[in-house]
């Protein structure tokens, strides 16, 4: 057992585990691509990759150079995308790393060229409206694959894939995701048309691989659910497993008396004699002050509520008469419905709670 005051602990063989069952509903010759940017989602990228490309997993992707070249220094293999920008300045950095660097236009794609020769995926924007060559309309197909052409004739680029970002494949409705698909899908064959090889392609995101098998292509982009979270209610995959706990430790077991206050503010006071746990955990690693008072956790088995204003560092637990002493462990999270709880009373998402996770969580894999 470690002493760790907060820690997060990973179960690696479950994110294996998901890996497999994901490329086992692709087909044989489809490669799913980990995403592992924002630290692998908080479980710690260096690692993840390492047990992924035991697994056989060859593509990942990440957010920006700086994360890229964080697992290159760290050793990892195979092929790293970024999915966002990095200045023209770095191609001589992107090529001696052997990076594969996202091209989202022409003007770019001419910056990227001028120095050194840059592997590439160009992104089209299909509806998502961030990144990509506009490509919202039936009427956009050829101008779209005009500049295509274009970027793909440039000497200091190899064009290796192209790929769209689904908005709304985790929603109620496929409408949205049907038109995107149908708007990539008319450029490829418009491209096809004109000879012009783009290399991979790929569409399909978390919610893309489990909802429009007819959508896999050449290679799907597995995120959150390569960590067993699901992205909305309309997605599901039991076989998936959650891969994350939560763990912090108990500090201290006070005994208060009735009129006693808990913390900032004195906005929990006790009405009798209570038995409160100072918990190792607070906002500096990640367990939002909105939850104050509004959050239950577990120790030794029982469920006990938060007390008080969540602090910096440390929290405090109503322990009522569960049993309890210094150094007992209590559970923030190990659950995904924990997690969307947790999400739902921040009125965020599942993706957040894990990602807010800080430096300072030690990361254990088991």
């Amino acid at each position: 057992m470690t002493t760790q005051r907060v820690r997060v602990q990973i179960e690696t063989r479950k994110i294996k585990e998901n890996y497999r069952h994901l490329q086992a509903l692709v087909p044989a010759d489809c490669k799913v691509l980990a995403v592992v940017k924002a630290d692998a989602y908080g479980h710690g990228a260096v690692e993840i990759c390492n047990r992924l490309y035991e697994s056989g997993c060859r593509y990942f992707a990440v957010a920006c150079i700086e994360e890229a070249m964080h697992l290159r220094k760290h050793g990892i293999k195979g092929n790293i995308l970024i999915l966002g920008n990095t200045d023209p300045s770095y191609a001589k950095q992107l090529e001696e790393m052997d990076l594969i660097q996202t091209v989202d236009s022409e003007v770019y794609a001419k910056a990227l060229a001028k120095d050194g020769r840059v592997r590439v995926h160009i992104k089209v924007d299909t509806g998502m409206s961030r990144l990509g060559l506009y490509c919202h309309h039936p009427r956009d197909v050829e101008g779209v694959a005009k500049a295509i052409e274009d970027i793909s004739s440039l000497e200091g680029l190899s064009v290796e894939g192209i790929f769209t970002h689904f908005a709304d494949s985790d929603g109620e409705t496929e409408e949205f995701t049907r038109k995107q698909f149908g708007l990539f899908t008319s450029l490829l064959d418009v491209l096809d048309t004109m000879g012009v090889d783009v290399g991979i392609r790929h569409c399909c995101n978390s919610a893309g691989i489990l909802r429009f098998p007819e959508m896999h292509l050449d290679m799907v982009r597995a995120g959150l659910v390569l960590y067993g979270l699901m992205p909305s209610a309309y997605v599901k995959d039991p076989a998936l497993q959650p891969a994350m706990k939560l763990i912090a430790r108990v500090s201290a077991v006070n005994t208060l008396q009735a009129g006693d206050a808990v913390s900032y503010g004195g906005i929990f006071k006790a009405e009798k004699e209570m038995r409160v746990a100072v918990l190792s955990i607070g906002y500096a690693d990640g367990l939002s002050r909105a939850l104050s008072g509004d959050l239950d956790v577990e120790i030794n088995g029982h469920r006990v509520p938060l007390i008080g204003r969540i602090c910096m560092d440390l929290c405090m637990a109503d322990l009522g008469d569960v049993p309890c002493k210094t150094g007992d462990e209590a559970v923030i999270f190990d659950t995904p419905e924990k997690i969307e709880e947790i999400a739902e009373k921040l009125g965020t998402i599942n993706y957040e709670v894990i990602c807010s996770l800080k430096k300072r969580v030690y990361i254990e894999y088991v």
